[in-house]
């Protein structure tokens, strides 16, 4: 059972002596161990609480002795965060095992210790501290209630520490004895305390913000995923995303990640919508996701997807070949039966697309305004075509056949052959092109510009020779070598995209899905890209796409930076100090307050820095202390040295500093017994009368004497001051 005390109370157990001598009896003895007090629990984790929110844990302080133990004081840290945490008790709620009767005379001794005095069974109302000395009777334990209310959105420790207390009795009189006893070994206990306070506001952070699917052909199909984060601190609601009328046909959602119409995700959990884009054409398409949620600040974001949008950065030009007939091919089909056609064979091919959804004519480049004069598209993916030209379309002379390929880009590639229709070769033509180096007889001004080349004609495919090959009077044009699009680089300079003016090497990168510097990577520098690799982009609410310590889901710090990205900036948002002052949770925490010469006791603090320092420790003690190490660890074991025949009190300091330099320090008291005084048990001696000599009586022999069960007492106070 327990009680509190309250004032002196009779006892026929007695502390000092007092052996009754006027009648004769027999004597039996008993040993008792002393209380032993022990916590269910050394530390205590409430997790993440809802700042104004509460959550409460229940730890209980057990006597696993064999005599009754004073509980003197249960009070909260002082050095530490423990104003965020209280507790109450109630001795109603103690609970002890059942009693019982082994019949002896000891027993009866130790019952009347139990059941004597005066003293009320206890507090009916929950306490938050002890008004008088509570007794817990071996077995017993106690319960107390403990709440964390964070009002600051931190990590944060504290600690209740427990003491025990011996009865103080007066030497003088041998009918005074202990009603309780303090655990001599352990006379203080510390439960350890952690919480974390949230702000509890859900914040939706949906990645990426906009989706380019790229160029796909007609019956590809791509897929793409969006994720949807709770980077908050308290639950958001997630509803179906949903597309507008405008979205083009080949989009489709599936909220795959989605149960029903919505979903709840937890702080830090996520979920994903999948996208699929099947093209029906090759037109641009484009499409708005809509995502609304909880979030107060951002209940609705869009994210914008497209496809086949703009130039392909990956589009290659096609490729065309004319296998027959070569260049300076005499033509000679007509005659007086009629006339027969001129067959080409030609490949064309394509990386992007399949080769019959090319674009491909031939043109006679002598008619009028270079008419086509026949179409050669593929009649499968092979590219592999034969085409027939007709004689009387073209016309008797010297011609430029020129295949023409074109992409769905729009991206054009060039074949040619000079054919003389019906016509001999110019005397002037010395490499067989068929094209003297004389203006022609029409003096149409078409005339080989360089007669030693025959791939140099009027009209011909240019190709990247360094040569003028169709003689309009630029080498190169269209080629590799070749600045197309006017920005002073060609794709042998390293222009990615010769087609587009604002890409080239070291061009301003824009955010259009294009690598404008040809570096390799798209849109960086740009909101659309995350350039400090913190998974956030500007599209994505990171406020500063520059530094990885700031974007939604940061730290606040208080370094006048709003880290995580909500408009509040250090105070108005309970920062963390950058240089926050270290604290010591719960004190020195020792194996054991007491000890006997010899004893190696562990010792060792926790410090709690919020800014995530490491810190140094430097440990220090009252003469004759070993300490083992002196410097370094948070753990030091003690080597307890000889008090002689008394007892001793010695003093334990320790200073932990941070990086920053900031110094906390705390120190406790151990008490030192002599040799072979700390752990023995209570001897209680019972003498029994003679029949007639009245009531039986009891003399007790103490393990330890006053003076040195008066060191707990004096630990405690040196402690308390």
């Amino acid at each position: 059972m327990s009680r509190a005390r309250s004032g002196t109370m009779p006892l026929t157990l007695l502390l000092f002596g007092g052996a009754l001598t006027a009648c004769p009896g027999t004597t039996t003895e008993e040993s008792f161990e002393y209380p032993r007090g022990e916590l269910s629990a050394t530390t205590i984790e409430f997790g993440s609480i809802d700042v104004g929110d509460s959550s409460s844990r229940t730890v209980w302080f057990q006597n696993q002795g064999e005599l009754p133990m004073g509980v003197d004081s249960i009070t909260l840290g002082e050095n530490d965060r423990s104003d965020q945490f209280s507790f109450t008790y109630s001795l109603d709620e103690v609970v002890c095992p059942e009693e019982v009767d082994t019949g002896t005379a000891a027993e009866a001794a130790k019952a009347e210790i139990d059941s004597g005095g005066d003293g009320g069974s206890g507090d009916t109302e929950p306490a938050t501290d002890l008004d008088l000395v509570t007794i817990l009777d071996p077995g017993c334990r106690m319960p107390v209630d403990i709440s964390f209310q964070p009002d600051t959105p931190e990590v944060l420790w504290g600690s209740l520490k427990f003491t025990t207390v011996s009865d103080t009795i007066d030497e003088t009189n041998p009918a005074d004895v202990a009603e309780f006893h303090s655990d001599p070994s352990h006379m203080r206990r510390t439960v350890l305390l952690q919480g974390e306070g949230e702000r509890g506001v859900a914040n939706l952070v949906v990645s990426p913000m906009r989706y380019d699917f790229g160029h796909l052909w007609t019956g590809d199909e791509e897929k793409a995923y969006i994720s949807i984060r709770n980077s908050g601190d308290g639950e958001l609601t997630i509803y179906e995303p949903y597309t507008d009328e405008s979205c083009d046909a080949g989009f489709s959602v599936s909220s795959v990640g989605f149960s029903g119409s919505q979903t709840t995700l937890a702080p830090s959990y996520s979920t994903f919508v999948e996208i699929t884009f099947t093209p029906e054409d090759t037109d641009e398409a484009t499409c708005e996701l809509n995502i609304d949620s909880s979030d107060e600040d951002t209940s609705s974001v869009e994210v914008a997807l497209q496809a086949n949008a703009g130039a392909d950065p990956n589009n290659q030009p096609p490729t065309v070949v004319i296998r027959d007939p070569g260049i300076g091919h005499l033509y000679s089909g007509s005659n007086e039966y009629g006339t027969n056609p001129l067959t080409m064979e030609i490949n064309i091919f394509d990386v992007n697309q399949p080769a019959d959804t090319l674009y491909c004519k031939v043109k006679s480049m002598v008619l009028g305004e270079r008419a086509s004069v026949a179409n050669c598209a593929a009649s499968d993916d092979s590219g592999h075509i034969f085409v027939e030209i007709d004689p009387e379309e073209v016309g008797n002379g010297v011609d430029t056949l020129k295949v023409q390929v074109t992409d769905a880009s729009e991206i054009i590639s060039y074949a040619s052959i000079s054919v003389l229709f019906n016509a001999g070769f110019p005397e002037s033509d010395d490499d067989g092109d068929g094209w003297g180096d004389e203006q022609d007889a029409d003096e149409n001004g078409n005339y080989d510009c360089d007669d030693l080349n025959a791939n140099t004609y009027p009209y011909a495919a240019e190709v990247p020779d360094g040569f003028d090959n169709d003689c309009d009077g630029i080498a190169d044009e269209g080629t590799t070598a070749y600045d197309d699009d006017g920005d002073s680089f060609t794709e042998e300079d390293g222009d990615c995209n010769d087609y587009d003016i604002e890409v080239y090497p070291g061009a301003r990168e824009l955010s259009d899905d294009a690598d404008n510097d040809c570096d390799g990577i798209v849109d960086e520098s740009t909101s659309t890209y995350d350039d400090d690799g913190d998974g956030f982009t500007e599209m994505n609410g990171d406020c500063d796409d520059d530094e990885a310590d700031v974007h939604p889901s940061a730290v606040e710090y208080c370094d006048g930076i709003d880290n995580d990205c909500n408009g509040l900036k250090d105070y108005q948002d309970a920062c963390i100090e950058l240089t926050s002052q270290p604290y010591i949770v719960g004190g020195v925490v020792m194996q054991q307050t007491a000890c006997e010469p010899g004893d190696k006791v562990s010792v060792s603090v926790f410090v709690y820095d919020a800014d995530g320092q490491n810190a140094d420790y430097a440990w220090t003690g009252d003469e004759g202390l070993t300490i083992d190490p002196l410097t370094g660890s948070p753990s030091v074991t003690v080597t307890c040295p000889s008090p002689g025949d008394e007892g001793k009190i010695y003093g334990l300091y320790v200073v932990a500093t941070d990086e920053d330099g900031n110094a906390v320090w705390e120190f406790d008291d151990i008490a030192v017994y002599p040799d072979k005084e700390l752990y023995k048990t209570f001897d209680v001696v019972v003498k029994e009368e003679a029949e007639g000599c009245g009531a039986s009586t009891a003399a007790v022999a103490p393990a330890l004497s006053l003076a040195w069960l008066a060191l707990l007492g004096v630990a405690a106070r040196r402690r308390e001051d």
